[in-house]
């Protein structure tokens, strides 16, 4: 489509069709600097096409050059001041800059123009959830969901704020909406499964995450989120499971290390949890957890004193405060025949 458009502009260099039509193809494959240039051709020729300036602004946009597609919207505004679309880009670019009142401002005079622009409601409420005024956002979503009872992404942005507020039945409520409109969406899934993991409902769960790895077996943290779910559910084997399979997806992750270190333990495979025990002190070398956990394990399980009193002694360097493992540094110390240092833990 691009050659056959630049192959128009050859013919005729001063048809702005041609030049917005090239600019066009740029910018759905993404080549958005070559969609700029188009579009300035077209401008060139035709300065009074207020879509192609807006076009204009959103190819500046998506090259992070805000200021620059704001002055774009503003030439759009000159030629159709009624035009809600020009309103909501100028909005989402002073947006982009982090000019979040500026932004509000032409939401509003877009909502002016277009009452049903849901996506202006969308966003708006995406300012107030930012600056945790999540009455007004709630309303907005509202709003937006009366226009379009449709929309998949409200109900999910709805869902976020109650979670957020901890109104877990009305994120629930809403996620479930969002997966009657898009039951193939692994996020959704995924994001439910989270509100229901929060309160404790293990088994529904489970079957989030599993739906969100069905759709995307790609998806490093369902597969986590899984394995933690059968965890609690004490299924240590299909936790293991889980995890080997995002460790498969992410080969350097510490705490898929120490989660599947965990479910060894808890299947008493000790030779593979200080395997995986030590992956994670190979990443984050000053994991107080771990550092516990290995020193458990070398004095209760295999009765290695000397690697236990190392982990203990980088616990205690790491967090004096910490004395769960005091009994048993004094029963390391007791073993290996140093009486004098074991009382030296006693008296503490």
């Amino acid at each position: 489509m691009i050659e056959r458009y630049k192959k128009s502009t050859e013919l005729d260099p001063n048809d702005a069709d041609a030049w917005i039509n090239l600019g066009d193809a740029y910018y759905d494959e993404n080549k958005y600097d070559y969609a700029i240039e188009s579009y300035e051709k077209a401008i060139e020729i035709n300065p009074y096409f207020s879509e192609v300036w807006n076009n204009l602004g959103l190819a500046f946009s998506m090259t992070r050059q805000y200021k620059e597609a704001i002055k774009c919207y503003q030439e759009a505004l000159k030629i159709e001041p009624d035009d809600a679309i020009a309103y909501y880009n100028l909005g989402f670019a002073h947006e982009d800059l982090e000019e979040y009142d500026q932004a509000l401002k032409f939401y509003k005079i877009a909502l002016e123009y277009d009452p049903g622009y849901t996506d202006v409601w969308n966003n708006i409420a995406l300012i107030y959830k930012a600056n945790e005024q999540y009455d007004r956002a709630i309303k907005c979503y509202e709003k937006a969901l009366n226009i379009n009872p449709d929309e998949p992404l409200l109900y999910n942005n709805l869902a976020i704020i109650y979670y957020n507020l901890q109104n877990y039945k009305e994120a629930i409520r809403h996620y479930k909406k969002a997966l009657d409109l898009d039951p193939y969406n692994a996020e959704l899934w995924f994001d439910l499964g989270d509100v229901v993991y929060e309160q404790n409902d293990y088994d529904l769960a489970i079957k989030c995450y599993k739906k969100a790895t069905e759709l995307n077996p790609y998806f490093v943290e369902a597969w986590n989120n899984l394995g933690l779910s059968y965890t609690f559910k004490e299924n240590f084997k299909e936790s293991v499971e889980c995890y080997e399979k995002a460790l498969n997806l992410q080969s350097e992750d510490a705490i898929l290390f120490e989660n599947l270190a965990i479910s060894y333990s808890a299947l008493k495979d000790f030779d593979n949890a200080i395997i995986y025990f030590k992956k994670v002190l190979s990443l984050d070398p000053d994991n107080v957890n771990t550092h516990k956990k290995l020193g458990q394990i070398y004095c209760d399980v295999k009765n290695d004193y000397k690697k236990a009193l190392i982990h203990f002694k980088k616990v205690l360097s790491l967090d004096p405060s910490d004395l769960d493992f005091w009994e048993s540094m004094v029963l390391c110390y007791q073993k290996l025949g140093q009486p004098e240092k074991a009382k030296e833990f006693l008296k503490c």
